[in-house]
């Protein structure tokens, strides 16, 4: 089978930073039709080639990034890519996916995935250039922040290049780093503390390679079928509008907003945070990344003092906004520029703000705990003092930026409303009001998270209702192996709300050549991947006790809108998705869903040999 000619480069990039060994090796031929690509191929490389039991932030633990067989091709956001590894905050198996420029650049370079493992004795960088691998001394650039690295690299090399670097917190292997190209962000599980760990400032790639599909007539057929699906969608068309943001005053209405860390679902100030908001006051210009028809991303006018950022996502405007009781979009806008500018993730970061701001309020933490600051819900100049002590990893920043789970592993008063899943901080969506969505945020393998096949309809399409378990528990299988297939694809979500997994299907197929006769044939690609992904965490030690959700969410009701006295009855659900997904009542996939899956031949261990 010739990969070359089915939307592979057919070529891995493996650096061994300790010995400064470069080599590269073929893609697993046969597993391909498997695993597709992306999160597949992450999660395969990570099953059969990482070391158990490794520490995160060791030289033994493989850092992954991973490109799809749609990557750099014609199709819609055919830019994005992912990164794959074991995760300092969770222990976890942990992906996380990126849009901008780098992505199709490492394909065009030559390279269907970068391994990197090993740590060098001095900061590094690393370039890609066709085929050329170079490593170079990069001591220079330590310290720097985002801006100021693609400044310098800028200045050192010239045009063309794209770079993924990062920041102090990730220099200094802080939970919350995240990895940068430019404003785009590899951001969740402290991704850039393992980046930091091996010593690694910057990678940068150009290359001048073709991707070459296997049924040119046929893809460009699905083309037209999938860009006509995206261009009709209303869905697509607000988010050129409003940006992502534009769901906020729904997700408000819904009673599912996070208010003042997860108290509440809905948020007095919500109208002032609205995608109408931002657009008419705020934004001046779009972003598209590359290959994207639908352009979601939105520049800021400049401030008084000239920040200027593209957002704030959706995300981020929950974060800083109502999980801190925060009405003003410039405040917000800042908190996203120290983020962006200082590589850190915006949910994980808002999300220990919320939390710093209950537990003051609480009087569990004093200010001189915190550098003399004393943050309350609402406060501004507080949450704009707490981050500058993160971004710069300075005073009390040093520990806040290790996230919510260590905070409260110091603080264990706070243990009850630490809103974190497997020591992964939560994301936008109320579970309370939501529960398909707390479903999603307990089992997805790398923690909290709303990407792994969260049905979020049930809040924003009436496709079910919210507030029943009823039926989740199928819903949630069926999203997370959709997504899990749009990851190995390597397609970003947003055009999903025109395109449905039938053109998907029609693109892949028509690339690769790969014998899936049909859709359900590519959902199940999705669910093996699911699987391996859970069987990289139950080698890790994780079964159904890590499959649970914050007290708040279980025990204590929600206070008024629409999920008024609901908690989450999570134990059910998770017998039922047990059972579908053919794992035993401890969440361990059975030997038999293996084989079924053709992730095994024989008898498998929790070690995965």
């Amino acid at each position: 089978m010739d990969l070359q000619k089915r939307g592979y480069c057919n070529r891995v990039l493996r650096i061994d930073l300790s010995a400064r060994k470069i080599e590269s090796s073929p893609l697993p031929t046969e597993a391909m039709p498997l695993i597709l690509g992306g999160k597949g191929l992450g999660a395969w490389m990570l099953y059969h080639e990482g070391s158990p039991g490794a520490t995160p932030l060791s030289p033994e633990n493989q850092l992954i990034f991973h490109n799809g067989p749609l990557t750099g091709t014609t199709a819609p956001t055919a830019g994005r890519f992912g990164s794959t590894t074991i995760s300092p905050a969770t222990k976890t198996y942990s992906d996380s996916y990126c849009g901008g420029y780098w992505g199709q650049m490492l394909k065009y370079a030559g390279y269907d995935a970068l391994v990197l493992t090993g740590a060098a004795d001095e900061p590094l960088a690393l370039l890609i250039e066709d085929g050329q691998v170079e490593l170079k001394p990069a001591e220079h650039l330590w310290g720097l922040n985002i801006s100021e690295t693609s400044r310098v690299l800028h200045e050192e090399f010239g045009d063309g290049w794209q770079s993924l670097s990062i920041g102090p917190p990730g220099e200094k292997l802080r939970n919350l780093a995240g990895i940068f190209n430019d404003t785009r962000t590899l951001a969740r599980g402290g991704v850039g503390a393992v980046m930091g760990s091996k010593n690694l400032k910057t990678i940068l790639v150009r290359g001048s390679g073709l991707v070459k599909v296997h049924d040119p007539q046929r893809y460009n057929r699905a083309l037209q079928l999938a860009f006509r699906a995206v261009r009709m969608s209303s869905e697509t068309t607000l988010l050129n509008q409003e940006g992502t943001v534009n769901i906020l005053e729904i997700i408000d209405v819904m009673g599912a907003l996070p208010t003042r860390n997860f108290q509440s679902g809905r948020f007095e100030a919500a109208d002032a945070l609205s995608g109408d908001s931002f657009r008419k006051h705020d934004w001046i210009k779009d972003y598209a990344c590359f290959g994207c028809p639908i352009a979601c991303g939105k520049y800021t006018r400049p401030l008084e003092d000239g920040i200027v950022i593209e957002g704030p996502e959706y995300e981020t405007t929950y974060a800083f906004g109502p999980n801190c009781a925060i009405g003003d979009r410039e405040t917000i806008i800042r908190l996203n520029w120290w983020c962006d500018e200082y590589g850190l993730d915006t949910i994980s970061a808002g999300a220990v703000i919320g939390f710093v701001m209950e537990m003051f309020e609480r009087d569990l933490i004093k200010s001189s705990d915190l550098d003399g600051i004393a943050p309350r819900f609402g406060d501004a100049s507080a949450a704009l003092a707490l981050m500058e002590k993160m971004a710069k990893v300075e005073g009390c920043g040093e520990w806040l930026a290790q996230g919510v789970a260590s905070i409260a592993g110091e603080y264990p008063e706070a243990q009850p409303f630490a809103m974190h899943v497997k020591g992964l901080e939560m994301p936008a969506y109320h579970p309370n009001a939501a529960k398909g969505t707390a479903l999603a945020y307990a089992v997805s393998e790398r923690g909290a998270c709303h990407l792994r096949g969260a049905p979020l309809g049930e809040l924003f399409s009436g496709s079910a209702d919210p507030l029943t378990i009823e039926g989740k528990p199928q819903l949630f299988r069926d999203h997370q192996a959709d997504k899990a297939v749009w990851d190995s694809a390597c397609l970003c979500y947003f055009p999903g709300y025109g395109m449905k997994l039938k053109e998907l299907w029609q693109l892949v197929t028509a690339a690769t050549g790969f014998d899936y006769p049909t859709v359900g044939d590519l959902e199940l690609v999705g669910e093996r991947i699911s699987t391996l992904a859970r069987a990289i965490n139950v080698r890790e030690g994780f079964q159904r006790a890590a499959d649970t959700l914050p007290a708040r969410n279980l025990t204590q009701p929600m206070v008024g809108g629409p999920a008024d006295g609901h908690i989450v009855e999570l134990a059910a659900m998770l017998d039922e998705y047990y059972r579908i997904m053919g794992w035993d009542m401890e969440g361990v996939p059975t030997l038999k869903r293996m084989q079924e899956l053709q992730l095994v031949n024989g008898e498998v261990n929790q070690h995965g040999r």
